[in-house]
């Protein structure tokens, strides 16, 4: 009976918390290997090394898009903002750099140009335009 019952405590200590926060950091250790078939090196194929490529190919062409999107909303809210005053500029700018394609979807086209009727001309020297 005393077995029993250390038994059971050990398997409640297994099913800890800490054991599911090793899990959840192996799992995204998993999501972010370069060669996810690297775990058994005898037994891949050419086959696992094409899928490794293509998915560190999508997971690369899904950063460049995000950060694209993101520079993309940068761009518009600076040259959208740019008769504003400093603080309105940089707040915008922010936001606009962190949530890119909220902020072009949102803020810009459904905001600016759908309620307001407002274009915004860009500065076709500066992508970037900011003044001090």
């Amino acid at each position: 009976m005393v077995k029993n019952r250390n038994k059971s405590k050990s398997e409640k200590f297994d099913s800890s918390p800490v054991a599911t926060v090793t899990s959840t950091y192996e799992d995204i250790i998993d999501t972010l290997s370069v060669s996810p078939s690297a775990s058994n090196p005898s037994a891949v194929t050419w086959q696992d090394q094409l899928n490794d490529y293509l998915i560190l190919f999508l997971k690369y062409a899904f950063v460049v898009v995000l950060l694209t999107l993101n520079f993309l909303g940068l761009s518009v809210s600076l040259n959208c903002n740019a008769d504003q005053e400093m603080a309105t500029r940089v707040m915008s700018a922010i936001f606009a750099f962190f949530f890119g394609f909220v902020y072009l979807i949102v803020n810009y086209y459904t905001y600016k140009v759908m309620t307001q009727g407002k274009m915004c001309k860009m500065n076709r020297e500066k992508l970037f335009p900011f003044k001090v």
